[in-house]
């Protein structure tokens, strides 16, 4: 054996003392007998190494969830199931604080970074209380200073007197954070779907909201972006006052399909751009309450109005408005550029 097979030997044996535990898969449940296990999800998450796989197998783990560390959530497969879900304790929520919301009642709140949860769901029932009276009801919180992904993941019935939120990401702290929240379903939430914000000047959370459908049929906001940046594309959103509420600078909205909303995409803050998008069945399919908004290539079908400028100056052109008793209102005068209208009973409207 050479010297520096040797010396390397008695590196890793050193290492290995010193580190014990290293970061590796961990097993919540009886599904995986060759992995160390734990009985719930609470106990996992903080017990395990920084950067662990914990593995979740099917159930129900009625638990508050706290994850103050790396590490990768995931629900597995198991016999003839693929479902772990996390539900309200019997006990009922406890709540935190937030400079933002108020009094949070979480379900699974990540307070570090990097933290992936995937194959999750996260159902609501019992959670809730008096609405905003008590605490808003969040079924996913990424909390300030943290970041992951939420991937796959299902959050359901969170209601709570139209104060609820299915997935919150969110980061009030002058560091960058970025959490990205895809493919996931998120249903029956009389509140927002999923909801983006940082309060910071220079906004310091990167939220990338893509692939979710998202259905708030009764509820305020499918998805709302507030002061963050980042992107919101490729989402199917149903039902609320607004399918997208867009109120972080720069906001970029794409290849979303939304249907069943009041207002289709409600642009509220200058700089907001929403291009190829499909609107249908909404009172108004895009309106604008700011300047230097972009709006182009969109198709908005069977809509009272298809386009309200709220006479403000927007860049509009190139959609395709079908089926609408007003194609565009509240229009500067001095606007002109090129959309498609098909069936629209007055083209345009103006008075400003």
């Amino acid at each position: 054996m050479s010297r520096f097979t040797i010396v390397f030997m008695l590196t890793m044996t050193v290492v290995m003392a010193a580190h014990p535990t290293l970061a590796a898969s961990y097993a919540v449940g009886t599904c995986k007998p060759t992995l160390p296990s734990f009985a719930n999800i609470s106990a996992a998450v903080s017990s395990v190494p920084p950067s662990s796989t914990v593995l979740v197998c099917p159930g129900t783990y009625k638990e508050q969830v706290t994850i103050s560390q790396p590490l990768t959530l995931q629900g597995i497969t198991s016999a003839n199931s693929a479902r772990a879900v996390i539900a309200v304790p019997d006990g009922g929520l406890s709540t935190v604080p937030d400079v933002y919301f108020g009094p949070v009642a979480f379900q699974v709140m990540v307070t570090a970074g990097s933290v992936t949860v995937t194959n999750i769901t996260v159902d609501g029932t019992g959670g809730g209380g008096n609405g905003c009276f008590n605490f808003i009801l969040v079924g996913i919180y990424y909390s300030s200073g943290s970041s992951g992904t939420v991937s796959e993941v299902t959050t359901r019935n969170q209601i709570n007197n139209q104060c609820s939120v299915g997935i919150v990401a969110e980061n009030f702290s002058s560091t960058s954070e970025s959490v990205t929240i895809q493919n996931s379903s998120v249903h029956d939430v009389d509140g927002v779907g999923i909801y983006a914000v940082t309060d910071q000047t220079q906004p310091t959370l990167t939220a990338t909201i893509k692939g979710n459908t998202v259905d708030v049929d009764g509820g305020d906001q499918g998805i709302q972006a507030v002061f963050n940046a980042g992107s919101v594309t490729g989402n199917f959103v149903s039902g609320g006052v607004e399918g997208l509420l867009l109120t972080a600078p720069a906001s970029i909205a794409s290849g979303n399909t939304i249907t069943k909303s009041y207002f289709g995409i409600f642009a509220g803050i200058d700089g907001v751009s929403a291009t190829s998008n499909k609107i249908s069945n909404s009172v108004i399919g895009i309106v604008t309450t700011a300047n230097g908004t972009t709006f182009q290539s969109n198709t908005i079908t069977r809509t009272t109005t298809g386009i309200d400028f709220r006479c403000h100056t927007a860049t509009v052109a190139h959609n395709t408005i079908n089926d609408a008793t007003v194609g565009l209102t509240s229009v500067p005068a001095s606007f002109a550029s090129p959309n498609t209208f098909f069936n629209v009973s007055t083209i345009r409207t103006g008075g400003c």
